[in-house]
This record gives C-alpha cells, sequence and structure tokens, in this order.
C-alpha cells in the first residue's frame, strides 16, 4: 500500500480552515467590568484550604490554601459595581454541617476573614 498526498489545491484550504479555528479558539474575551483584587484573611489557629467560586465568571478556584494568620491575595471577575462576588468553603477536615456554604460581595483591596 503507498500512501497518497494531497495535491496543493487541496492542501492550502484544508490548512487554512485549520489555521482560522485555532484563531478563533485563543483566549476567552476580557471580563466585561474588570477584574477586582481582594484577600482571604485566616483568622484561625491552623492554616484552611478553600474552594472559592466567582458567581461573576463562573469560574472555580479549587485548593486556596491560606496559612495560619496570614491574607492570600487573590483576583476575581467585577460586577457593575466594582466587587467581587463569591461563594466559597472549607475543602478538608470538616462536615457538611459545621461546613456552610457562604456568600460574599468584597470591595477592591478589602479582605475576607475566614476562621
Amino acid at each position: 500500500m503507498s500512501a497518497k498526498t494531497l495535491s496543493p489545491k487541496v492542501k492550502f484550504p484544508i490548512v487554512f480552515s485549520v489555521v482560522f479555528l485555532l484563531f478563533g479558539c485563543q483566549s476567552s474575551a476580557p471580563p466585561e467590568f474588570g477584574m477586582v483584587d481582594w484577600y482571604i484573611a485566616n483568622g484561625g489557629g491552623s492554616s484552611i484550604t478553600l474552594t472559592i467560586y466567582d458567581k461573576v465568571c463562573g469560574r472555580n478556584y479549587y485548593r486556596v490554601r491560606v496559612a495560619r494568620s496570614t491574607e492570600t491575595p487573590i483576583s476575581t471577575c467585577a460586577n457593575e459595581a466594582g466587587d467581587a462576588e463569591i461563594r466559597f468553603s472549607r475543602t478538608a477536615g470538616y462536615s457538611v454541617s459545621a461546613n456552610p456554604v457562604r456568600h460574599d460581595v468584597i470591595s477592591s483591596n478589602q479582605s475576607l476573614l475566614v476562621d
């Protein structure tokens, strides 16, 4: 069996189509209202791990670790008012009843205290 090669008349449209499709798959559009930078502060005596959901862009941030008595910077999408809308919960060491899902709105450069 011999392998047949495509003629140049057929190659060009195929290559052009693939390249055109790849250009359309680059990065997503920037958030409509930009990004907001804020902090997660750990007020507890041990490190914590959180799962954070950005309600504006629909993105998940898994295993965000915050060492004890420290702050961790995070950047999420901003809503119309320029604030971050999130929901979060602890991911390790807690039962469902002792680990409620919290919903918060955080302004730029503000700290969210989790203890």
